[in-house]
């Protein structure tokens, strides 16, 4: 079940870049590498026996790459990571979602807002950089409107617009949720639990008897009640480039 979350991860990326004509494919990796290194900045699809690593890190080393190695658990490749001068950034919780065991609690659909317009974009953009702490470019977020695999949510409260999230339909019928954020003048108000569940409940008018999601360890907590399970990790690597 981990390499299917993780893949169905990476295809997700694929077509941000794709659309946001930010893709490249190259031989044992793909990669996406929008302007300013805003998100999603990663090398993906890795596969080890079909590339040199030392090639990998001058490209990164020429800033050429972005210098973030995402790769579902498999021992081989994070040892020949390690023993190549790579270290181990940030690691990510896999979880899965059986949605025909989901207990379904109601949301009141006119607390969101489907993305359509490019001030729609602009905001969700905004709202999603102040709530993860990294860049996401609002042309990222206009090339994804109306793209029939994607639905990208704004979440209402009062006369504000503060949480975001987005579904991802993959071509195997999986819906992943993804990019759930609540800015933090207004957290603790239960505004990203409403908008999994909304979320979710868009992922099951998908069709889909699964949903994926990678998460924190807080995160992994959260969603644990909410009746996800997980699946190991997703580890991210990188290159010290101050040796």
């Amino acid at each position: 079940m981990n390499k299917q979350i993780i893949n169905h991860l990476f295809e997700f990326w694929e077509q941000i870049g794709k659309h946001g004509n930010f893709l490249t494919k190259e031989n044992g990796f793909s990669f996406t590498n929008p302007s300013d290194n805003s998100w999603p900045s990663k090398i993906f699809h890795f596969n080890i026996s079909e590339l040199e690593l030392s090639e990998l890190q001058k490209k990164i080393r020429l800033q050429e790459l972005p210098n973030s190695l995402a790769i579902h658990e498999d021992n081989v490749i994070k040892n020949e990571l390690v023993r190549n001068g790579f270290c181990p950034t940030s690691q990510v919780k896999a979880m899965a979602l059986d949605t025909s065991e989901f207990n379904f609690v109601p949301i009141d659909a006119s607390e969101f807002i489907r993305v359509r317009s490019r001030l729609e974009a602009e905001l969700f953009a905004q709202v999603a950089t102040e709530s993860f702490g990294y860049p996401v470019g609002p042309s990222t977020i206009r090339a994804l409107i109306n793209k029939p695999s994607f639905t990208l949510v704004l979440g209402k409260h009062e006369n504000a617009f503060p949480s975001c999230g987005m579904v991802y339909l993959d071509k195997n019928g999986v819906s992943g949720i993804h990019m759930i954020g609540t800015n933090a003048g207004y957290r603790g108000l239960g505004l990203g639990k409403k908008m999994t569940q909304f979320l979710i409940d868009q992922a099951i008018k998908n069709q889909s008897r699964k949903v994926y999601l990678v998460a924190s360890q807080a995160g992994e907590r959260i969603y644990t009640k909410m009746g996800f399970t997980t699946h190991g990790v997703l580890e991210s690597y990188s290159l010290p480039l101050n040796l």
